[in-house]
């Protein structure tokens, strides 16, 4: 078991967490980064820039069709190839990440402890079976990751995550989007976009960060236009049957769907 006593011991090597290293670092050259998962940060891997990067493909065929408006009238039908939209979107991703990565490497190896930490003590850390560190300062910078109900987990590999979106090699033909945040609304509007049948369900009524009722409902009339949106579903059953899932739900009107 190897021992270390540091100034600084930050858990998490993601975008709060080199932020926090780096800080620490200014002060004191005793500092270590705790990294369990794979480096370059939520932003770059699965977050801000491979969603930018769908919904500018999903932008693009917007504008395609809102050009007649403008007197411009595309020549034949728009094509969607889903094949190529997820390849451009996990290379620039990956392109992004290397930058990332670059910065990384540039952290002496002593400084970077791999494994999962958990507390011992109030200023001592377990890192796996291979690491107990003894810490003056620890800064615990491990990010979020989504929930859902434990029945769903019967839904096998058609339930994901919103981080798993941008593994996909190909598109999908249809979408039911649980969450209408702004990760889910980005996403749901994105896909919807490009041709995915998309369905954006919530519980209580909230869209995105909106708290002033009057904008929210406006936000989710206009929404609910251009895709469908209810953000207080009644899901009566959602099960899996081959490879699909099958929801049955009542809509905004009370009128019962499965779909």
């Amino acid at each position: 078991m190897k021992q270390l006593n540091v100034d600084v011991a930050v858990i998490g090597g993601g975008t709060a967490g080199l932020g926090a290293y780096r800080a620490a670092k200014l002060s004191t050259p005793s500092v270590v980064m705790i990294e369990g998962g794979a480096y370059g940060t939520t932003c770059a891997r699965v977050g801000c820039m491979p969603s930018k990067l769908l919904i500018a493909a999903a932008e693009a065929v917007h504008q395609i069709e809102r050009a007649p408006g403008f007197g411009v009238y595309p020549a034949g039908k728009t094509t969607i190839n889903g094949r190529e939209v997820m390849d451009r979107v996990k290379r620039e991703r990956d392109r992004f990440v290397g930058f990332v990565l670059e910065g990384v490497d540039e952290i002496p190896a002593a400084d970077k402890i791999s494994g999962y930490a958990r507390f011992i003590d109030d200023n001592t850390l377990q890192v796996d079976e291979h690491t107990r560190i003894v810490a003056q300062r620890i800064v615990i910078a491990t990010g979020s990751r989504p929930s859902w109900p434990a029945p769903w987990n019967a839904l096998g590999d058609r339930l994901i995550v919103n981080d798993d979106v941008f593994n996909w090699d190909d598109l999908p033909q249809s979408v039911a989007v649980f969450g209408p945040g702004v990760i889910g609304l980005e996403l749901g509007q994105a896909l919807h976009r490009l041709g995915v049948e998309t369905k954006v369900f919530g519980v209580g009524g909230a869209v995105g960060p909106l708290t002033d009722s009057a904008v929210r409902n406006y936000a989710a009339k206009t929404l609910g236009e251009e895709f469908y949106l209810d953000a207080d579903v009644k899901v009566e059953m959602m099960q899996r049957e081959g490879d699909k899932v099958f929801i049955r739900y009542q809509d905004l009107h009370g009128k019962a769907h499965r779909g």
